[in-house]
């Protein structure tokens, strides 16, 4: 939820630090690998995006919902 307050907030380094950390312990997360993609997008770090993106749309493959945040 702090790394979606700080894309709020227009702090997406910040909310970058946040997303990372939590995907230490949780490197699977499809919620922090949502939020660190459009915190790298918010930053224009396009190539780390893309990679990103692609982590997330493994982990989220078989979920029924479509995420518009990083949290409910």
């Amino acid at each position: 939820m702090l790394g979606a307050v700080y894309l709020q907030l227009g702090k997406a380094a910040e909310a970058e630090t946040v997303y990372r950390n939590d995907l230490k312990f949780h490197p699977q997360n499809g919620w922090s690998l949502y939020g660190l993609l459009q915190s790298l997008q918010a930053q224009e770090n396009i190539e780390e995006a893309k990679a990103i993106q692609q982590k997330f749309d493994k982990a989220w493959a078989d979920a029924d919902v479509t995420l518009q945040s990083s949290r409910f």
